[in-house]
């Protein structure tokens, strides 16, 4: 396995037990408030700790840790164990960690027909919809502009050449129209495929109903140019039969560092990573004998992040506000503990001042400087400069038009007006949900000195009376 440039200097990286904070120092911005004693971190242990983590939880014996499966529950138990051994307070269900999340599955009765003014269209013959929230979706055809507000409940309809990089403008939309690609139209199959297809679930105990942001329909030619034409404030409307079909169940693992200071216990820093991930598919020529789709960068290694930052922090002098350590499952299949999360927060939403998303950091990125991180959404709001300034090494995402931002968790705080963003240095490598996502493909070098950079950056953090904020007009 090749070792690329470590994220901290060499001096630091090298070193048997280093204190982080100076490291951060020499790497860039200011050292932590001086009210705040650094715990040293023995950066040899921390490898190891990586490596074992990671050796279990992308293990062929976890079957891929499928989004609702058995394996997912078994690594949600697996890091309620650990950090319980490191010391953070239970914030799940009866008394421990783990929080189980009851998902309802829906299946389309016909399929679903889209409407706009005085015409319809039926799935996969002129559009395509992956999921719905809801029976029926609604809203007011309007044209996206560049640089003007997208009314809320709109349907907004992309121009032809519209870069993905449109999207991220369109989070009041209720639904979003844009053309289908070529390789898209490939892959539609016949409506009468689509009876037993799970087209909808809902989690226990909430209504069915639109999650903030927008429902995205592939449309082919004539249906985009047919709608197009229709003027601005036609009427425009997605009608699913939805017929209940099975339950499952997710996962997702909550703990807490207290605060050092009981006054700022209304005011929590949120780590968060995803532990679910692909599990195991038949066989086919595309990815030949191996079957398990491990997910070692995606996301095991942000998990074993969280993880060792729990250890890191709660061994060190405690941080003035409390953290909550948060592990979502089915991540993969919707988002479904994190949408259990905001929805039934083990704080209030208000209470939040950040999220911080680790996502596949388990291998550089070469289209950035080496020994560097990136933050998706850097420039929409103040978190990414405030944490750079006291060291860390992040930098914007490389790859706008990949969309990042909205398709980590992140997303599903930030709709709901917490600053959330998530840190990652993935490169868009070929073994992204791929069986090959496997432990021999991690630099665990640079896994543990992009954990270790993080360490003061986030105990400032958590120990500053700063908030950070969506810059004006930049929140989704």
């Amino acid at each position: 396995m090749s070792r690329l440039p470590p994220i901290l200097p060499a001096v630091c990286a090298t070193a048997l037990v280093l204190t982080s904070a100076a490291c951060a120092s020499r790497v860039a911005g200011p050292a932590a408030p001086p009210s705040v004693i650094a715990a040293p971190i023995d950066v040899s242990l921390l490898e190891r700790r990586v490596a074992a983590h990671l050796r279990f939880l992308a293990s062929d014996a976890l079957n891929g840790r499928g989004s609702g499966t058995r394996d997912e529950w078994i690594a949600a138990t697996y890091i309620g164990a650990q950090l319980a051994a490191v010391g953070l307070d239970p914030m799940g269900d009866d008394g421990w960690f783990v929080q189980e999340v009851g998902i309802q599955r829906f299946r389309a009765g016909a399929p679903p027909v889209l409407t706009a003014g005085d015409r319809t269209y039926a799935r996969n013959a002129d559009f395509r919809v992956g999921s719905v929230p809801a029976a029926r979706v609604t809203g007011t055809l309007h044209r996206l502009v560049p640089g003007t507000p997208v009314p809320a409940g709109a349907a907004v309809i992309l121009p032809e050449d519209a870069p993905l990089t449109a999207m991220s403008a369109l989070g009041a939309a209720s639904l979003v129209l844009r053309k289908a690609t070529a390789p898209q139209l490939a892959t539609w199959t016949q409506p009468s495929a689509q009876a037993s297809e799970w087209i909808a679930t809902q989690i226990i105990g909430t209504p069915l109903a639109p999650p903030p942001g927008p429902t995205v329909l592939t449309l082919d030619a004539a249906t985009h140019a047919a709608i197009i034409a229709m003027a601005d404030g036609t009427s425009v409307h997605l009608k699913t039969e939805l017929i209940a079909g099975d339950r499952t169940r997710t996962w997702n693992v909550v703990g807490r560092l207290p605060g050092s200071d009981t006054a700022a216990s209304a005011e929590v820093v949120v780590l968060s990573a995803h532990l679910d991930h692909l599990g195991a598919r038949a066989s086919d020529a595309t990815v030949g004998s191996d079957t398990i789709y491990n997910g070692a960068d995606d996301d095991a290694s942000g998990v074993v992040a969280v993880m060792e930052l729990a250890r890191v922090l709660a061994a060190g002098p405690r941080p003035r506000r409390p953290i909550v350590f948060a592990l979502f499952g089915s991540e993969e299949s919707g988002g479904f503990g994190a949408r259990y999360f905001v929805d039934r927060p083990v704080v209030p939403l208000s209470d939040i001042v950040a999220d911080l998303q680790v996502e596949m950091i388990g291998r550089p990125d070469p289209t950035v400087p080496a020994g560097t991180l990136w933050l998706t959404g850097y420039d929409r709001s103040t978190l990414g400069p405030q944490l750079a300034a006291r060291g860390a090494r992040l930098v914007a995402d490389p790859h706008p038009d990949q969309r990042f931002f909205e398709r980590s968790d992140n997303i599903r705080f930030a709709r709901r007006g917490v600053v959330a963003h998530t840190v990652s240095s993935f490169g868009l490598h070929r073994e992204y949900h791929q069986p090959s996502d496997e432990f021999a493909h991690i630099n665990v070098v640079h896994m543990r000195d992009a954990i270790a950079s993080l360490v003061e950056p986030v105990r400032w953090l958590a120990t500053t009376t700063d908030k950070p904020a969506w810059r004006e007009g930049r929140q989704p």
